[in-house]
């Protein structure tokens, strides 16, 4: 996934933000501590609204410096293997956390320093042995205004999505190597009329049996995350699948685009602990403190992700609740991505993942 660098979302720049942090004083003591956790970053408006959000005020709360490096993964796995971790905590999306673990490159989380209440707000997904949910953002069923405009018939889903004949313009789909960011199966299969419920697990030829009939309609394959908008703002396509923020730092912009979060994909990144942290403590208590619902909330306003502590939406603006993937109201269109399945082997080894890399390429080679 290549979002972090999106803009703010098209509320944060018109909202004042209040200060969520909590003080000093309301922090627990085992989340205090002294020393540093080193963390990586990715810059930009990412950057800010974390710094904003978590890297401050756990400083100032916990006494705990906070030391970013440049987020280079290839690089970090590296310093793994040589038993020098350059960070103690980085993101990956979801979809790459088997990988991580199956190169040994993180440590099983410490769900000691976390809060009963924080844990008991956070989804079962954000709370995996290896890793704790960092953000949710959506795939979905994006298009533009000019074509469809408000007030007339427009498309809602992914059966709008392959109905070439009601809802007619070329479209635009993720490439095979984005399949799993881009939705590219879950989208197919709920196009062909699959519950939301009975997508997993993926019957991959019914899944590609749909791509393939809406191949001769797809005119533009996209790689990165703001091919999608771009494609829409040109006049390219009419229609894509597309991240939600990418869309809405779009729109921030003026340009004529929109998106129906009905049978959107919800999916997350990871926090993860590097194998051999040196200051593996200061991670999980870092962790354990911007899970809390404030921290959460103060990111959630920042930019136009979700929080992962349920929480956080009973802090936010109600504003944002339209906009914030897996707010209350949206969660129940949106269904989560399952990464479990998509990193399950089969008896040859091989992820269904791999599979399915093999097969997309096969069909768009066609």
């Amino acid at each position: 996934m290549n979002i972090k660098a999106i803009s703010f979302s098209v509320f944060a720049a018109a909202l004042m933000l209040a200060p969520l942090a909590a003080h000093a004083e309301d922090i627990p003591e085992n989340l205090k501590g002294s020393g540093e956790v080193v963390i990586t970053s990715g810059g930009g408006t990412w950057e800010e609204a974390q710094k904003k959000a978590f890297f401050e005020p756990f400083t100032r709360d916990t006494g705990i410096k906070v030391v970013l490096v440049p987020e280079d993964h290839a690089k970090l796995l590296a310093s793994v293997r040589l038993g020098q971790p350059e960070a103690d905590i980085t993101s990956v999306p979801g979809g790459a956390l088997a990988g991580f673990v199956n190169k040994q490159a993180v440590e099983e989380m410490d769900y000691g320093f976390f809060a009963p209440d924080t844990l008991a707000n956070m989804p079962e997904a954000m709370k995996n042995k290896n890793g704790v949910g960092a953000l949710l953002y959506s795939i979905a069923v994006a298009f533009n205004t000019t074509k469809f405009p408000n007030g007339g018939k427009q498309p809602s889903n992914w059966v709008d999505f392959y109905n070439v004949k009601d809802f007619p313009g070329p479209r635009s789909l993720p490439k095979c190597e984005k399949l799993v960011d881009g939705g590219l199966l879950e989208g197919a299969l709920m196009g062909d009329g699959v519950p939301a419920d009975q997508v997993y697990p993926i019957d991959m030829d019914r899944a590609f049996a749909k791509v393939a009939e809406l191949k001769p309609n797809v005119g533009r394959w996209w790689v990165a995350g703001a091919d999608a908008p771009q494609s829409l703002i040109d006049g390219e396509v009419d229609l894509a699948a597309a991240y939600n923020g990418r869309i809405f730092g779009a729109r921030q912009q003026g340009a004529p685009l929109s998106l129906s979060w009905d049978q959107s994909l919800l999916q997350y990144d990871y926090w993860v602990i590097m194998k051999g942290s040196p200051n593996k403590d200061n991670a999980a208590k870092f962790l354990a403190y911007i899970s809390r619902a404030q921290p959460q909330a103060t990111f959630a306003e920042a930019i136009s992700y979700g929080p992962v502590n349920n929480e956080a939406f009973n802090l936010v603006p109600k504003e944002l609740l339209d906009v914030l993937p897996g707010a209350p109201e949206l969660a129940k269109k949106q269904i989560f991505q399952n990464y479990e399945w998509w990193n399950a082997t089969g008896p040859d080894g091989r992820t269904n993942w791999d599979v399915a890399l093999e097969r997309c390429v096969a069909l768009l080679s066609q």
